[in-house]
C-alpha cells in the first residue's frame, strides 16, 4: 500500500487531506508540525510527503533540508502545500529541492491528481534504478565470466601446444603415447567447455521453451548408458542399474524435452564416472512413487503406448549414487559456474567447471527437482544413508500424465 505523510499544522486542513487520501486507497499519516513530520518520515519512510510551508515550530524548508540531509529520507518525493502563490515563492520551493508545489485552496481532485503524478514518477524512477542495478550486476558477471572463460579456454590449448612440441622432439614410443593421450584429453576438455557454454547460452536465449515428446525410458536409458560403457570398463568401475517400479509392469513413458533430459542425465553420469575412483561403484536407480523394488535389470523394452494412450500417473525419480565423497563445505557451491571441488579429480581428467551449473539450469527448464547429498554411506535426497558409498544425486520428474 502507498503510504503518504501529511505535515500540516492546521488541524482542519490536515484532517480533510487525510480523509481524502484514505478514501482514494492510500495509507495516510498525519503530523501537526515540522519536527513531528521529520520523526515520522524517518520512522516510516513514506512513499510521498505533502508538507505545509508555514508552520510554527519548523517551516517546510527546514523540514525538507533535514530530510535531504539523511540518506534514508533524501529520495522521498516531497510536495509543498501552501497558500503562497507568488512566483518567487514557487521558485524558492522548487530551488530548495521540492518535487512539486500545490497551492491552497485546492479541490480533492487536484490533490489526488498531484499525488498520483508524483507516485507514478517515483515508480518510474524506482524501476529505472532497479534496471540500472541489474545491468551493473550483469556487467560485473559478464566481466567475471569472460575472465574465467578466457583462462579455462587457454589452459587446454596451452597443454595441447606443450604436447605437440614434445611429440615433435620425442623419439620414445611410450613417451609419444603419453603425449598423444594428453592431446586427446585436453581436446575433449576443450570440447566439453565449449559445448557447455553453448548450451548455457541456448538456455539463456530461449528461456524455458521446450520441445515436449514421449520418451520410452526402457529404450532411452540403455542408449544413454551405452555411451559411457567404454569409460566404465577402462576405469574398471562397477555400474549397477536398478528399477524400482512399485508393482508396475514396465517403466512409464515420460513426456519431456528429450535433448534437455538427455543432456542433464548424461552430465551427471559424466561427473560420476570422472570422480569415482578406479574400481569404484556407480549406482543408478529408477523409481516410481519412491516404492523400492529390485531385480528388473533385464526388463525388456516395451513397444510402448503413443501420446494418445494412457500413461502412468506417477512421479519418476532418478537417483544416481557413486563411491565418492563431497566435502560438506563444497555442497552449497556445486551449482556455481566454474566451481570445482578442490582435490576431487584424483585422476586429473580436468573439466569445464560448468557441468553442474548446466545441470541446475536444465533442471529448472524441465520444471524438475534436484538434490545432492554426500556422506560416508549410500545417500539420496530424502532417505538416510546405508553403509558403503558416498555422493548421491536425485532428480524428480513428472511422468507424461502429470
Amino acid at each position: 500500500m502507498t503510504q503518504i505523510l501529511v505535515i500540516e499544522d492546521e488541524e482542519s486542513v490536515r484532517s480533510n487531506m487525510l480523509e481524502l487520501l484514505e478514501a482514494e486507497g492510500f495509507v495516510p499519516l498525519g503530523a501537526g508540525g515540522g519536527k513531528e513530520g521529520i520523526a515520522l518520515a524517518r520512522e516510516h519512510h513514506p512513499d510521498l510527503i505533502l508538507c505545509d510551508v508555514t508552520m510554527a515550530d519548523l517551516d517546510g524548508y527546514g523540514v525538507l533540508a533535514a530530510l535531504q540531509g539523511q540518506p534514508e529520507t533524501a529520495t522521498i518525493p516531497f510536495v509543498f502545500v501552501t497558500a503562497k502563490t507568488a512566483r518567487e515563492d514557487w521558485r524558492q520551493g522548487m530551488q530548495s529541492g521540492a518535487d512539486d508545489y500545490l497551492t491552497k485552496p485546492f479541490t480533492g481532485q487536484e490533490l489526488v491528481a498531484a499525488v498520483n503524478v508524483r507516485i507514478g514518477k517515483r515508480a518510474q524512477v524506482n524501476q529505472l534504478q532497479n534496471q540500472l542495478q541489474a545491468m551493473e550486476q550483469l556487467n560485473l558477471l559478464k566481466d567475471d565470466l569472460i575472465s574465467t572463460v578466457s583462462h579455462d579456454l587457454r589452459t587446454p590449448l596451452m597443454n595441447m601446444k606443450m604436447a605437440i612440441e614434445m611429440l615433435r622432439v620425442s623419439q620414445d614410443a611410450a613417451q609419444r603415447e603419453k603425449y598423444l593421450e594428453i592431446l586427446r584429453n585436453e581436446c575433449l576438455r576443450e570440447t566439453e567447455l565449449v559445448n557447455n557454454l553453448l548450451e548455457l547460452q541456448r538456455l539463456e536465449n530461449q528461456g524455458d521453451r521446450l520441445c515436449q515428446e514421449a520418451i520410452d525410458l526402457t529404450l532411452w536409458l540403455p542408449e544413454l548408458i551405452k555411451r559411457f560403457q567404454v569409460r566404465l570398463d577402462a576405469a574398471q568401475q562397477d555400474f549397477q542399474l536398478e528399477f524400482q517400479l512399485g508393482g508396475a509392469a514396465v517403466l512409464p513413458w515420460v513426456q519431456s524435452d528429450r535433448h534437455s533430459l538427455d543432456r542433464l542425465v548424461a552430465e551427471l553420469f559424466n561427473n560420476a564416472c570422472k570422480y569415482t575412483p578406479v574400481g569404484g561403484k556407480i549406482h543408478l536407480a529408477v523409481s516410481l512413487d519412491g516404492v523400492l523394488a529390485s531385480g528388473l535389470g533385464d526388463l525388456a523394452p516395451s513397444s510402448g503406448p503413443q501420446l494418445d494412450q494412457p500413461l502412468l500417473p506417477s512421479r519418476l525419480k532418478l537417483t544416481l549414487r557413486n563411491q565418492a565423497q563431497i566435502p560438506a563445505e563444497a555442497l552449497p557451491k556445486l551449482f556455481e559456474k566454474f566451481y570445482r571441488v578442490p582435490a576431487a579429480d584424483h585422476r586429473q581428467q580436468g573439466g569445464s567447471g560448468l557441468g553442474l551449473a548446466l545441470v541446475k539450469r536444465l533442471t529448472q527448464a524441465l520444471q524438475a527437482e534436484i538434490a545432492i547429498a554426500s556422506d560416508g554411506g549410500w545417500t539420496n535426497g530424502d532417505a538416510g544413508p546405508s553403509p558403503g558409498f558416498g555422493a548421491g544425486v536425485r532428480i524428480d520428474l513428472g511422468t507424461s500424465s502429470d
